[in-house]
């Protein structure tokens, strides 16, 4: 009894043995497998990257020698001095700055803050005239703007220290981001400043303000990087709002509406953003908390984790870089009031899950489309009331009124009263793209006026 007792239990123990040979042996095959793997990944996954970047960093160099780094300069400073005794925020601010420029008394912040709202609401609407607490801040704070302005169009274009772009691209540590909203504050005072003063008679104190807008929004629209290139185009808006409501005709400003057309460093700073994107990614594993790594503050484990990540970094970073430059090649190669279908763009590949990191270059185009069309209605605009102020009516038509250098087939419609004295001209519906529509707080696509001899 006890023998087969013996025999059975051998017996059953022979399968079990044999199960865990068997596991024994896929497991260690799996081993050698998932290492080899792991292995090849590095070895060729690196070898791709590196080739495959090489023509990312030719072109990146080409770009950053055409930017030198530069200081702030010394018309910048005295602005930065002269803005604080209006309670508006530091023109151009680095986060976590811990300079002594002026900062703006609490008195005069809080004066600022009662007619903010003001302020965007006047220029967003058709009203001429301001309201009354805007009045009394323009008023308190003439001598100021005053200052202001004559140290613009004395002195040199503000312009404020441009950071080591190939650092700033590649997110080394110590890069800080900036913001112009202060600036932006600051442009739009000045256009409100020079409607104020048509409406008050005051013609050149009103030159004096547009030409120091202009001035300032040159820093912007000349830089390479693209959050003043945002910024310099919203300000556009604002210049359009506000030729709007004066009743100028200068060819000055119809010769520099002409001239912002086209605006190239609008898309260089495109490139800028997507370097920085593929800076963001590719350095992705050496970041934390938004900074590089110190090496002695890299854990071991983090440090063999990145030997095998890096390569899917690398490779996602140039895939979004490929992707991105040539839809800017397609979208600013073409009539910018053309609707691109998205099978004509070039699509991240599917295996790249960062590859919706950046915005839409579609978007941005069209935005800037927008705000060009704003300028070329407004360029009209002055060139029937120049003719209006000549003669004293507006002209039954005028040689190419109606045509758009923007867009081939975009059409403007003009529309004057039978004697001369009213003036409609609007955005044609006809052949208008479908995302060129009017929404609220955007400006308007028609524009009404009577003749004024001015």
């Amino acid at each position: 009894m006890l023998k087969n007792s013996i025999f059975s239990s051998r017996f059953a123990s022979k399968p079990q043995k044999t199960k865990r040979n068997i596991f024994r042996f896929i497991l260690h095959w799996f081993n050698i497998i998932s290492i080899s793997f792991l292995v090849i990944w590095v070895v060729v996954g690196n070898l791709v990257a590196f080739q495959l970047e090489q023509s990312v960093l030719v072109t990146k160099d080409e770009l950053v020698r055409q930017f030198p780094t530069t200081e702030t300069n010394n018309s910048a400073h005295k602005l930065e001095q002269l803005r604080a005794k209006l309670g508006i925020p530091m023109l151009v601010k680095v986060q976590d700055e811990k300079s002594n420029l002026d900062i703006a008394t609490e008195a005069s912040q809080k004066e600022f803050d009662q007619v903010r709202d003001d302020l965007w609401e006047y220029l967003d609407n058709s009203t001429s005239e301001p309201s009354k607490s805007l009045q009394q801040y323009l008023s308190v704070h003439s001598e100021d703007i005053a200052a202001i302005r004559t140290h613009l169009l004395k002195s040199d274009i503000p312009r404020w220290e441009a950071f080591d772009l190939d650092a700033t691209i590649n997110y080394h540590s110590g890069i800080e981001s900036k913001t112009y909203h202060g600036l932006y504050v600051l442009q739009q005072i000045l256009i409100v400043d020079a409607t104020n003063n048509s409406r008050l008679g005051r013609y050149q104190p009103m030159i004096d303000s547009l030409e120091a807008f202009w001035r300032l929004n040159q820093y912007l629209s000349e830089s390479h990087d693209f959050l003043p290139q945002l910024y310099s185009m919203i300000n556009y808006g604002a210049l359009v709002r506000g030729l709007r409501k004066i009743e100028i005709s200068s060819p000055v400003w119809q010769r520099r509406l002409v001239s912002s057309y086209t605006n190239k460093m609008f898309v260089t700073s495109l490139k800028f953003e997507n370097f920085k994107n593929y800076g963001l990614i590719r350095n992705f594993p050496l970041r934390k908390g938004g900074s590089e790594m110190e090496e002695s503050s890299s854990s071991f484990l983090s440090r063999i984790l990145q030997i095998f990540t890096q390569p899917y970094f690398t490779l996602s970073a140039v895939d979004l870089w490929q992707t991105k430059m040539r839809n800017l090649e397609i979208i600013f190669s073409q009539d910018p009031c053309k609707t691109i279908p998205d099978e004509t763009l070039s699509q991240v590949s599917s295996w790249n899950t960062l590859g919706a990191i950046g915005g839409s270059i579609s978007i941005h185009s069209r935005k800037q489309t927008r705000r060009q069309i704003d300028m070329e209605l407004t360029q009209k605009i002055l060139r029937l009331r120049e003719v209006a102020s000549q003669v004293g009516k507006f002209p039954p038509t005028l040689i190419e009124i109606e045509s758009s250098v923007i867009c081939k087939n975009l059409r403007y419609v003009y529309q004057p009263s039978p004697d001369g004295d009213v003036m409609t001209i609007s955005v044609s519906p006809q052949n208008r793209p479908d995302w060129l529509v009017e929404r609220k707080g955007d400006i308007p696509l028609s524009y009404s006026t009577k003749s004024q001899k001015l």
